[in-house]
């Protein structure tokens, strides 16, 4: 038995005749004949009844074309999975708060465009929800950023719950103001310098399972905006020159693009990292493949357009 052989079978069932079924399958009749006959004489049932009006189904034949037909239907859904699998481009990612890092899925949904289907679901967090997404709610992967001296936390916290890490960029963090701000006209050589201005930032300050922990990095004690997502942050920076944000290198376009400017400061020594974390247990999908190697290109770029070394 193979499909074929079960295909016209319900073909002889739907058209009453085993020419009839040849004609709509654009079959050779005597291979249909053939079909039927091995069918009968490979399980031993007398399926149809020959008549001068066609092909009666017996009551075993009935039974048998009625397995035949759940069969058939079970090898279509197999085949429709399987072709919905290789045409669908599918991406469940959390990137960190990072220009680069929605460049490059930008870049993945440009060539995932052309794709039959297109799954994407793209989100910014910090670092204890982008781990909750991986984790528990069935995201692929998620871009981290934490400060270089909590790294062995990390390591510690990723191995124990299976996730492999790969490193994208490390940076000191840089200062990011309108290009009308003041501070982009001036070095700022102690933090104390900014308490007058108003600080943006959004993001974790926070080590997973220990919302106790102290910010990481100093902040403006006094003048804060939080912000949730980079439109927000791109606006205010933009209408409001007295406010500024530390930033991991931009893309120079996008610099161009919001009328920004991103410059080092020397009182600002905190080292950071951008990590990629996935389940170690499950290999990487072509798609999330494709994306890995665009946010390796487009931190290659941001980072050679900075002057700042990615790891």
């Amino acid at each position: 038995m193979n499909i074929t052989e079960l295909r016209y079978l319900v073909a002889i069932m739907k058209w009453g005749s085993v020419s009839a079924a040849a004609k709509q399958l654009y079959a050779a009749q005597p291979n249909v004949s053939k079909a039927l006959k091995n069918l009968e004489e490979e399980y031993g049932v007398r399926i149809f009844e020959r008549s001068s009006t066609g092909m009666i189904p017996t009551e075993q034949g009935k039974r048998f074309i009625a397995q035949a037909q759940r069969v058939l239907q079970q090898v279509d859904e197999l085949k429709q999975e399987a072709h919905q699998q290789r045409s669908c481009a599918e991406l469940r990612v959390v990137l960190t708060h990072a220009t680069y890092a929605s460049y490059a899925a930008v870049d993945f949904l440009q060539q995932a465009a052309r794709s039959e289907q297109l799954r994407a679901h793209i989100r910014e967090s910090g670092a204890i929800e982008a781990l909750d997404f991986v984790l528990r709610q069935g995201y692929h992967m998620a871009l981290l950023r934490y400060a270089a001296e909590d790294e062995d936390y990390y390591l510690r916290y990723c191995q124990r719950h299976g996730l492999r890490q790969e490193p994208i960029m490390e940076f000191s963090y840089l200062l990011l103001t309108s290009q009308d701000s003041p501070l982009a006209r001036r070095q700022v050589q102690n933090l104390d310098e900014l308490n007058d201005y108003i600080e943006v930032l959004h993001g974790d300050t926070h080590l997973p399972e220990d919302e106790s922990t102290a910010s990481r990095w100093e902040v403006n004690p006094n003048r804060r905006i939080h912000v949730y997502e980079r439109c927000s942050q791109f606006s205010i920076l933009q209408n409001l020159p007295t406010a500024y944000m530390w930033s991991s290198p931009m893309p120079q376009r996008a610099l161009e693009q919001y009328h920004l400017a991103l410059h080092g400061c020397p009182a600002q020594k905190q080292q950071m990292r951008d990590v990629l974390v996935y389940p170690e247990r499950e290999p990487l999908q072509p798609e999330e493949q494709l994306f890995v190697q665009l946010l390796h290109k487009q931190a290659d770029a941001t980072t050679k357009d900075s002057g700042w070394k990615k790891i």
